[in-house]
């Protein structure tokens, strides 16, 4: 895994931008593997909980699976994820971690202060 360190502009309707500093982990095959694996197994597990339980397991272990299967495959195609999103609100100016870590790293981002609530947009320089 390697990791970059950004600065990009995070923006509200009306107010002067401030910097946001995100930091991108890049996962190598292996790593997107084990985190697939993980996403199946946590599916499979559900499914396996479910498995003895009366009319429940006719729906509850075929979705679990399936569910399993999808976030395994959501979680192979991810190349870069955030590790960390910080920056200032330019409304109220609180520092603060915006909330998006381990999410897949695409620009720009919809994101809403801890303090003011109103929304910021993270965007590409």
């Amino acid at each position: 895994m390697t990791t970059r360190s950004l600065e990009v502009p995070l923006k509200g309707f009306g107010a002067a931008p401030s910097r946001a500093e995100l930091v991108i982990e890049s996962l190598r095959f292996k790593d997107r593997i084990r985190r697939a694996a993980l996403a199946f197994g946590a599916g499979a597990l559900l499914a396996l909980i479910a498995l003895p339980i009366p009319l429940v397991h006719f729906v509850l272990v075929p979705g679990a699976l399936v569910l399993g299967l999808v976030a395994g495959a959501l979680r192979l195609n991810q190349r870069e994820i955030i590790r960390s999103a910080e920056g200032s609100c330019p409304y109220c100016g609180t520092p603060q971690r915006l909330g998006l870590a381990g999410r897949v790293f695409r620009l720009p981002r919809e994101v809403f202060c801890d303090k003011c609530r109103r929304p910021l947009d993270l965007e590409a320089d």
